[in-house]
């Protein structure tokens, strides 16, 4: 009897939030990334790999569809917002209807939560949900009898850049929690052939690690951030919620944090891939490493992912499969985010189904298609907070649609992005010219409905945006316990999530204390049932400003 044909398996391992420079066979040293390393030198490195859209919800979406927004609707993150149209193909769906067993597990970021947009299997571990009921990783610490944890995956508000204590110990943290659940997944699958996509969180905030992580970069020679050279539309401004203060030992103590997050992520894919190995199946398994944005990690001044420069546009890639790439290789020509599904099916030999719409990303083994791998576009957005980039090597072009605002880089001698040549002598029109008609051709396409007319972009009036350091207040409402306890139990985290080495003996209350900060703090404190006398335990005020907080005044 002939012996079944054994068809290619597909893993995505995906990460969240993480930069293109972070891993040490990449260039850059200062990592502490093995796993990555040797996936790296078994594989192709792809050196100027973007996100298309650089927020969670669009990133992942642009994804799954291989469409930008204008498709599925998500120009950022629309968290009460399902996808826009259920008939999109995905996938996970091609994969399902063409005879794989699909699963996905960790975070997914769709809406509703356990929406399966084709995937057979859903092991569900999203950053803050709703229901216990809905997340698997939240029932399984309730089974291991860590129900009373609120922040699972750390404290957000408030202390949402600060290095933290993990609130569960290593065997219980989910950064393993992804990998054992992905081998699980892999031994209940036996041979079948599978997609399958692993997504952890880290290296997103809040930077909570178990304490044998922490520490590993103590000593080690790491970059500092570019300098501060935000402008229009961005607060140009010396402003503390964008870390401006921050001390070069603070600023130090979160770039370690971070870090340690990758080496955290790292350990645990490395897990993976000895089990793919182990059990045979990894030179059979098309494996695509990378993320779905950026962290800029005070580059520029600015934190978060949501902007047109380097340290939230560009991501790591590495892609494995010795039947088409030769190991050891790097590649610097532009990928993305939606050439990964055209690649998957070209690789098993599916086809994209019938759509409305014609795929603007390509195989990334395909000659002579239309997608060109010496220029990328990404955006961001909707009304005036949104802009389009369209780079090559050298050059970056970006619009910003408030206020009609126009940026140019010279990419090679200003790699950290801190001149502006629109309105210099030193602007190469050719290149303007073409960047822009790129970006605009792009819009015209994708962009949200008018926001191109006939003449061009429009111009849009909007106010300066803050892409905030200590912005964040979003609580957990999945913990049912009463108001009062559950304010106090918040508090009781912030104090436990305070104690590693990286904070210098730092105590919650002096973290940030700025009152525009704190007034919006207690606006949703208030929702989620905290006291508002506990305010001081939470920040450094006096009786007075505490009263006028409380009242809602300067």
């Amino acid at each position: 009897m002939p012996q079944k044909e054994q068809r290619p398996n597909v893993m995505i391992i995906f990460t969240d939030q993480q930069r293109f420079d972070t891993i040490a066979a990449a260039g850059y040293p200062h990592m502490i990334t093995p796993n990555l390393d040797r996936l790296a030198s078994e594989g192709c490195l792809y050196t100027y790999a973007h996100t298309s859209n650089p927020v969670c919800m669009a990133a992942r979406h642009d994804l799954l569809t291989g469409l930008p927004a204008r498709a599925h609707g998500y120009f950022s993150n629309h968290r009460d917002q399902p996808i826009k149209d259920y008939r999109l193909p995905t996938i996970a769906r091609i994969f399902s209807e063409n005879g794989y067993r699909t699963a996905s597990v960790g975070k997914m970021h769709f809406q509703p939560f356990r929406m399966h947009h084709g995937y057979s299997e859903m092991i569900s571990m999203e950053e803050i949900p709703r229901r216990r009921q809905d997340d698997h990783y939240a029932t399984f610490l309730k089974d291991e009898g860590l129900e009373d944890i609120q922040n699972i995956h750390g404290v957000r508000a408030n202390l949402y850049h600060v290095p933290q204590q993990a609130q569960m110990d290593e065997a219980h943290h989910p950064n393993r929690w992804v990998a054992d659940r992905t081998m699980e997944w892999l031994d209940r699958n036996g041979d079948e052939p599978f997609f399958l996509f692993s997504s952890w969180i880290h290296p997103h905030p809040p930077w909570a690690t178990p304490e044998e992580f922490q520490g590993r970069y103590k000593d080690r020679d790491i970059p500092v951030p570019h300098p501060r050279a935000r402008s229009f539309p961005y607060e140009p401004e010396f402003s503390p919620l964008h870390g401006d203060d921050d001390t070069p030992e603070e600023i130090r103590s979160v770039r370690e944090a971070y870090y340690g997050c990758v080496t955290h992520v790292d350990y645990h894919i490395g897990r993976v891939l000895d089990y793919l190995r182990e059990t045979g199946k990894i030179d059979n398994t098309f494996i695509i490493f990378t993320s779905d944005h950026g962290e800029m990690l005070y580059d520029r001044g600015m934190m978060q992912k949501f902007v047109p420069y380097d340290g939230s546009t560009r991501v790591p890639m590495i892609v494995r499969y010795p039947e088409r790439v030769q190991a050891g290789t790097k590649s610097g020509e532009f990928v993305d985010l939606m050439d990964i599904l055209p690649t998957c099916l070209v690789v098993c030999g599916l086809t994209y189904p019938q759509s409305p719409y014609e795929l603007p990303g390509a195989s990334i083994f395909a000659e002579g298609a239309n997608r060109r791998r010496d220029r990328q576009i990404s955006c961001f957005g909707m009304g005036s907070g949104r802009w389009v980039m369209n780079r090559t090597h050298r050059y970056k072009y970006v619009y910003h649609y408030n206020g009609g605002t126009e940026e140019l880089f010279d990419m090679q001698n200003d790699p950290g992005e801190q001149r502006n040549l629109i309105g210099t002598d030193q602007v190469p029109q050719d290149v303007y010219r073409d960047l822009k008609q790129g970006a605009l051709d792009f819009e015209r396409a994708w962009a949200p409905e008018d926001m191109v007319r006939a003449e061009g972009f429009a111009v849009l009036e909007g106010s300066k945006r803050v892409s905030a350091l200590h912005g964040n207040t979003q609580f957990h409402l999945m913990d049912r316990r009463p108001a009062t306890e559950r304010g106090e139990r918040f508090i009781q985290e912030c104090e436990y999530a305070m104690e590693t080495e990286l904070n210098h003996g730092k105590k919650v209350t002096e973290v940030f204390n700025d009152p525009q900060y704190i007034r919006r703090f207690l606006k949703d404190w208030a929702d989620f049932g905290g006291d508002a006398d506990a305010v001081g335990r939470l920040f450094t005020v006096d009786d007075s400003v505490k009263e006028k907080l409380k009242a809602g005044r300067e």
